[in-house]
């Protein structure tokens, strides 16, 4: 019971501060500290710069060798591509308008791996946690992208100048992405053990140490709650997938058939408990999709993983 007592205290301990500062972003733009106007602008603040470097640090202070794990990439790609086909069977066919089906259907299977599970990582496992996470994010980060215009295109909820320039602009969006770049750059610094200056280090450092203050406030700076009661029985379904499913078909690919280690599975499990990303918003507003819809469903998953990602920290401190 006394150890029970230590894994609660230890995994809310982590999970409780993370979603407190989420509860002061929305309480900030309540009070009209931050307007809507200014919710994007913060976003990319924080994606663009803070995460940014966080990645390019984690990645740079850690020997390659160490941190890119063939194991996790065995266990993530046939989870995603499992969980991808479950979510399309289980929206495609149903009875509801082209939008708003694009919209479940992408916000069942984004995460917020970023904002959210790098900083879980960190505080729960440490920073060779997070460069590990970082490699992973920076190999579904174009299949994300790419799946979601795929999906959005699949239901015809764009425009035809979209149709015409889609491909071009996808492609120039993930080569200049800067978290992509970010772990380029760590990856060449790591594999050839470059050391950096110093001053350049004390750059990065201080930009690295926005980014999970700056992302956790921009969450909650992202909340309305408008359109949920509308869509809960579709919100409660993409939660279950999103929070539940998910993680749990990760430790069946991780313990059952290619066994990873401890701190692999682990890292997999959380990255795969995450609620919806801020970024698929940004993406199906770009896409003209239901963007009322994407925004309950970013409430809902980030209040219920509250729940669910210290239910998973426990279960992984006890198996």
């Amino acid at each position: 019971m006394n150890n029970f007592l230590k894994i609660f205290l230890e995994v809310t301990g982590v999970t409780l501060p993370i979603f407190a500062v989420i509860a002061v972003g929305f309480f900030i733009k309540k009070k009209g500290i931050i307007k809507d106007q200014n919710v994007p602008l913060l976003n990319k603040l924080t994606y663009n710069f803070g995460l940014s470097s966080l990645v390019f640090l984690n990645i740079a202070e850690n020997k390659l060798k160490e941190i890119f794990d063939v194991n996790i990439l065995k266990v993530i790609f046939p989870t995603y591509f499992l969980f991808l086909i479950i979510v399309f069977l289980s929206f495609y066919f149903l009875k509801i308008k082209n939008k708003t089906k694009g919209a479940a259907i992408v916000s069942t299977y984004r995460s917020n791996m970023a904002f959210i599970g790098m900083p879980v990582l960190l505080y729960a496992y440490g920073s060779l946690a997070t460069a590990k996470a970082s490699i992973v994010i920076a190999c579904l980060l174009p299949l994300n992208i790419l799946t979601t215009a795929l999906f959005l295109r699949l239901l015809n909820i764009q425009d035809s100048k979209d149709r015409k320039t889609g491909i071009k602009k996808l492609v120039i969006e993930i080569i200049i992405d800067p978290v992509l770049i970010a772990v380029v750059a760590g990856m060449i610094i790591s594999y050839f053990s470059y050391e950096i200056p110093a001053p350049i280090f004390k750059f990065f450092e201080i930009l690295s140490s926005l980014a999970v203050p700056l992302a956790l406030i921009s969450i909650g700076a992202s909340f309305k709650f408008s359109h949920i009661k509308s869509n809960i029985k579709h919100l409660s379904l993409i939660s279950f997938g999103k929070l539940i499913l998910m993680p749990l078909l990760s430790l069946v690919f991780s313990i059952f058939i290619f066994k990873v280690g401890k701190l692999d599975r682990d890292i997999i499990c959380i990255l795969c408990a995450m609620p919806l990303a801020v970024a698929t918003f940004i993406q199906s507003e770009k896409y003209n999709s239901d963007t009322d819809f994407v925004s309950s469903a970013l409430i809902i998953t980030t209040l219920i993983s509250a729940v669910t990602i210290t239910g998973w920290l426990f279960i992984l401190r006890l198996i």
